[in-house]
């Protein structure tokens, strides 16, 4: 029974040293706390606004609802070619793959059959220009057939935690078994603007490609962006985005903007006219003039181990912190106003060799606690130290006595 007593308290004192979370996540959330800044109505059928480096949602409107995503595919396409091929001043040589795509009513740059064009080039033309043929020439550049990049595209989809996009094609032309959710979207776009090539590309407004082997004159290639180009709906700020329409689809939008410190991804599907691009604008400036990105601490780290989103005037110190053990994984959910924003896991036990390499990724909400936890953990280990020499100590000294049986 003392060794019960003895042990009890040496349970608890090793569980204050495995404490530690080695990678957090966005918990998708269905609702939003009480005191959540009254979002804007919007036309489109679904859409969403994520915070990018979080991936925290601060707007849902049927956000995993399945709809067409027409040219904003491209994003991906776009995005693969990036991480596959170094170097952009490569020349492609156009082939008869392309003749289905040049079909009238297509979106091109009339690309020719024997055609070179370098791969920034091509890039350009996929971003600004929406150019269908160019999608198909660069799937079969970069992975030896249209099949083998749609399947490259699927797989990259699933890394990237998309779970209702199924994709059939490299350019977004209306296919039954060719579809997404407005979160999808935003999760690729996110990935992309990590890409700088990518930002460069598709943010920028205007591009001439040069006259070619079999063309004479420049070709000068418009963003279909509007919040990108100068037009009415330029929004400061924005950093990359595709347009996308088909008459499936209606008309579609995925931009990224920036601004203090924080990165919002919109994406607005099934449009009917400019909506696209006057919610979007309504979202962004939801999106950076009610919220901000506030800092969460972890033990005794100086630096900030994450953010979290949350209304303009609120900080991370109100945020209720829960743990919860599931065999061998702890669960630590952030919540506010009883709405959890985060959860955090990791794999129990932790050895202090471990723990000594994991980063500072937990977050711990008291800052104070940061200068007295240092002298609690040297005086938590001797209290350890201590109960396991008492405990061995014990041990040795109770020794069973062993009853001699009587002959008969």
């Amino acid at each position: 029974m003392k060794k019960n007593i003895l042990l009890k308290p040496l349970c608890c004192v090793l569980s204050a040293f495995i404490l530690m979370l080695s990678s957090y996540s966005p918990v998708e959330a269905a609702e939003f706390p009480a005191s959540w800044p009254q979002s804007p109505e919007i036309a489109e059928e679904t859409g969403v606004l994520m915070e990018a480096s979080t991936g925290q949602i601060l707007f849902d409107k049927g956000m995993d609802e399945i709809r067409y995503p027409a040219s904003t595919t491209k994003i991906m396409t776009t995005l693969l070619i990036l991480e596959n091929i170094e170097d952009l001043s490569q020349t492609v040589t156009f082939t008869d793959v392309i003749t289905p795509d040049l079909e009238p009513g297509n979106s091109t740059i009339n690309a020719q059959v024997g055609e070179q064009l370098t791969v920034e080039q091509c890039l350009y033309a996929i971003m600004l220009a929406s150019a269908n043929e160019v999608c198909t020439q660069m799937a079969v550049y970069v992975a030896g057939s249209v099949e083998n990049f749609v399947s490259m595209m699927n797989q990259r989809a699933s890394q990237l935690g998309c779970q209702n996009t199924h994709f059939v094609n490299a350019n977004g032309l209306p296919d039954p078994n060719h579809y997404t959710t407005a979160h999808d979207l935003a999760l690729i776009l996110a990935a992309a603007i990590q890409n700088e090539d990518f930002c460069r590309i598709s943010g920028s407004a205007t591009y001439t490609i040069p006259a070619t082997n079999m063309t004479s004159s420049p070709r000068n290639l418009e963003n279909s962006n509007a919040l990108i180009n100068d037009s009415e709906y330029h929004y400061d700020g924005v950093i990359a985005g595709k347009t996308g329409h088909t008459e499936a689809a209606k008309n579609t939008l995925v931009t990224a903007a920036a601004r203090d410190g924080m990165t919002l991804v919109c994406v607005v599907l099934r449009s009917d006219g400019e909506n696209r691009f006057i919610d979007t604008v309504s979202l962004f400036n939801y999106g950076f003039e009610n919220f901000h990105l506030s800092p969460v601490y972890w033990l005794n780290s100086e630096e900030p181990a994450g953010y979290v989103v949350l209304p303009k005037g609120v900080e991370s110190n109100v945020l209720t912190v829960k743990d919860s053990d599931s065999g061998d994984t702890r669960t630590r959910t952030y919540s506010y106003q009883g709405v959890d924003l985060y959860s955090a896991q990791i794999s129990l036990p932790v050895s202090f060799e471990q723990e000594a390499d994991i980063p500072s990724s937990s977050f711990y909400q008291i800052r104070g606690w940061d200068y007295v936890l240092p002298g609690m953990g040297v005086i938590l280990l001797i209290l350890c130290i201590s109960e396991i020499i008492i405990l061995i100590s014990f041990a040795s000294r109770k020794k069973p006595k062993i009853k001699k049986k009587r002959s008969a």
